[in-house]
């Protein structure tokens, strides 16, 4: 029987036939023995499935609709049986296809799919319309000149026809499908066409995460419950309100489902993307496109990150860091640091967002972001690639920031991290530091077995810049790294100082050497630095206690004189810092010692070191500082250190001249000008300890200590002394008499208290004298 059936002759006939009865009697034929002798068959399928297409074309009814189902239905079978070449059956239908009015094309499209097969066809049809897409119009598309002329392709056919056809299926169907496209064309050689068709891949598949189940998704975090399986597979239901209807847009209870599509979707993305970096100044590709293409993988990932439950996000980030090219792992994290970042800023703003990361993390998407963190400290460990190391250094701190616990992970991430910290490479260093910074903050006292190594480190890594910045030519590029890298040893001194510096004993000279000696911390030429390093010294003030704090400070004081004006400065900063937070305890043991300090210091006008070159500054602190401690003070703590000071500065000096007393002066009456600035009425009363030294010095003898240069000479140098003379008083003599004078307008002003110093019992038997010296003081000043 099989010799008498002539199937070339029935094709033929279908062929030429002009009538469309004729045509489907013949078709029916054909798919009876298609079912009944498929050997018979297999020789034909190319001509008759030609010739299917091109009767679809101008038979449009239902019933002709119908026959052609049932001819596909049988010559489908065939085909498989012969080959799994699904692409070349496809093949042929495509050259008819934008014949077929477009309803009766989407149908017949549809019944053709699912009878190969929605899941293995789907991604082949795709294929083959993008790429007819773009053998039409690359021209168009090498030659744009603004990215919305890129939107011409949203009006050919075969995009309308893939967006149509997907629409028709689920998202477990059209994102494998995607992800299947995408492995098939990994093994293609990056050229013009791939990146054009890769350009429609994504848009398509940005489109379609844009989808209302995706906006959904995006838009209520609250509506999405996390159900865990049999204790491994995760179950997640989104649910959606709409008219009092609860819609399921779509539900899975394994990693095979829609989250498991997504996270196989994302990594093919990244591959993609970083296979585009990587030969973009190989490519003849129009900066415009390539721009466009970087973008939209970029929203493509961004979109995939944000419906994505955390654990099989975090999976998909580890089967990324496996693969061998060093680059895809370094990619992979950069989008990671990315989307936590982003996740972070928005929510400052609002208490609920479309990010998969606010959801709580439970027990499955712990252990996989655990087991993230051991796959990330394998690659610090293992990679010898400084920019894969400084992308999975910075990835642990985000960790850290956007996902803190209780975690013992950290624990082992701060200690592998704290092994780099002294790396000869700024980058790594500084990225090392900010992440022991993240880490501690998180781990608290749990931090402490690491501080050992973490301080090593740190001064270590601090000492190694300095080195470095004498061996390098100081460019822009280096003087910035280097400061980016003293800020990061701040960061993390601070957070040492906050969380653990009840436990800094043994490290405090170290630390104070760090913030008061290093010219780089102190100098204030980087402005960053400069509040970060205030911050620190700030914040050791607050965070050590007084007895622990104080007596390593007090002993910098000699080498601060060595390191110049900035050093002081901070030293008697950081001094009244601490003034500031102690308790009755520690004012009752510490002033006298502190007192001592800033008496010593202001003998340093008489002293005149080489490395002081503005005394005034200096002194200005000095007066603040014991400002300071002087508002703690009681009345029998305060009267005996005024006695001393004025011991102190009516004491002789060794020296062949006077001047060293009119210096000692000049720094004393400066300190009266700020104690009776800010005690007002309550250092009036005092004042009369000092009286006797204001008439002295106002004096003709006061003036004759100055200079032995005989009054009648009027100007001149005493180049031993270097002091000018106007007259028969220094220069020196005129700023002592002007504070003495600023001291008495300011104890007269603020005498209101119950002990009046303008009393006549008080002040009757030197105020004729002091008044009349004030009165030759002003004629001699304004004569002059």
């Amino acid at each position: 029987m099989t010799n008498e059936i002539n199937i070339k002759l029935m094709i033929e006939c279908a062929r030429n036939s002009n009538n469309d009865i004729t045509r489907n009697h013949v078709f029916s034929v054909l798919a009876a023995i298609a079912r009944a002798f498929t050997e018979e068959v297999l020789e034909h399928i190319l001509d008759i499935l030609a010739v299917i297409g091109e009767a679809a074309v101008t038979q449009i009814d239902n019933h002709s609709k119908h026959v052609f189902e049932d001819l596909i239905s049988a010559i489908v079978p065939c085909w498989l049986s012969k080959t799994d070449d699904v692409e070349k059956l496809l093949q042929i239908f495509m050259d008819i296809f934008p014949e077929i009015v477009d309803h009766r094309r989407l149908s017949f499209v549809l019944y053709l799919l699912r009878t190969l097969g929605e899941r293995k066809s789907l991604p082949s049809l795709l294929i083959l319309l993008f790429r007819s897409l773009i053998s039409r119009k690359a021209t168009c598309f090498l030659n744009v000149e603004t990215a919305d002329d890129l939107k011409l392709y949203t009006g050919e056919w075969e995009y309308k026809c893939a967006v149509q056809i997907c629409e028709q299926f689920s998202s477990m169907i059209c994102l494998p499908s995607l992800v299947m496209l995408l492995e098939q064309w990994r093994n293609r050689d990056v050229d013009q066409t791939l990146l054009l068709e890769l350009f429609l891949v994504m848009q398509f598949s940005l489109q379609k995460l844009q989808d209302p189940e995706f906006v959904f998704m995006l838009e209520s975090g609250e509506d999405v419950t996390v159900i865990q399986c049999d204790g491994n597979a995760i179950g997640v239901v989104y649910l959606y309100l709409f008219h009092d209807e609860m819609l399921f847009l779509f539900s899975y209870c394994d990693g095979n489902g829609i989250s498991g599509a997504l996270g196989e979707l994302m990594e093919q993305v990244v591959l993609f993307l970083q296979l585009v970096d990587a030969r973009k100044k190989h490519l003849n590709f129009p900066a415009i496109m390539r721009r466009e293409l970087n973008e939209t993988m970029r929203a493509v990932v961004r979109n995939l990150t944000a419906v994505m439950i955390p654990y099989v996000y975090f999976s998909s980030i580890i089967k990324l860091l496996r693969y061998t090219d060093d680059n895809v792992g370094k990619k992979a994290l950069g989008l990671f640091c990315e989307a936590a970042r982003s996740h972070k800023n928005v929510s400052k703003h609002y208490r609920s967002t479309p990010s998969s990361h606010l959801l709580p993390m439970n027990k499955t998407s712990q252990e996989s972001l655990n087991k993230l963190c051991v796959e990330i400290m394998r690659v610090l460990d293992g990679s010898s690639n400084t920019s894969l190391k400084v992308a999975a250094v910075s990835a642990l701190e985000v960790v850290a920031e956007i996902f803190p616990s209780n975690n013992n992970i950290f624990s082992l991430c701060l200690g592998s991290v704290t092994r780099y910290i002294a790396s000869h490479n700024l980058a790594v260093t500084s990225s090392c530091l900010r992440t022991t910074a993240a880490l501690i903050n998180v781990l608290g006292p749990k931090a402490l077995s690491e501080l050992p190594k973490i301080m090593d480190s740190l001064m270590k890594s601090s000492r190694q810049l300095l080195s470095s910045l004498d061996m390098k030519p100081k460019t822009n590029d280096v003087l910035s790294a280097s400061n980016e890298t003293r800020v990061c040893v701040l960061i993390t001194l601070e957070a040492v100082l906050d969380k653990l510096g009840a436990f800094l004993n043994p490290y405090l000279a170290n630390i104070m050497e760090l913030l008061v000696l290093h010219p780089e911390y102190v100098s204030g030429m980087d402005a960053k630095v400069e509040s970060r390093a205030h911050g620190a010294r700030k914040l050791l003030a607050e965070k050590i206690p007084v007895r622990l704090a104080l007596p390593p400070l007090l002993k910098l004081y000699p080498a601060a004189i060595e390191a110049g004006d900035k050093s002081l400065i901070v030293v008697f900063d950081m001094l009244a810092n601490i003034i500031s937070t102690m308790d009755r305890s520690s004012i009752v043991a510490f002033h006298g010692k502190v007192f001592d300090l800033c008496l010593v210091a202001l003998d340093l006008r008489r002293q005149s070191p080489t490395s002081v070159e503005n005394i005034d500054v200096v002194e200005k602190v000095v007066h603040n500082t014991m400002t300071v401690l002087t508002l703690k003070l009681t009345e029998s703590m305060f009267k005996p250190l005024l006695i001393k000071s004025i011991e102190w500065v009516e004491s002789e000096v060794h020296e062949t001249s006077f001047t060293g007393s009119i210096d000692r002066a000049i720094s004393f009456y400066g300190m009266v000008n700020k104690l009776i600035e800010n005690h007002r009425s309550l250092f009036v009363p005092y004042f009369k300890h000092l009286l006797g030294g204001c008439v002295y010095h106002l004096s003709d003898g006061g003036a004759g200590k100055v200079s032995s240069v005989s009054l009648k000479k009027k100007a001149r140098i005493l180049d031993d002394c270097n002091i000018k003379e106007t007259g028969s008083v220094s220069i020196k003599g005129w700023h002592l008499r002007a504070l003495i004078l600023s001291s008495l307008h300011k104890c007269f002003l603020y005498d209101t208290g119950t002990l009046k110093f303008l009393d006549s019992s008080n002040f009757q038997a030197n105020f004729v004298e002091t008044y009349c010296l004030t009165t030759c003081y002003r004629s001699t000043e304004y004569d002059g």
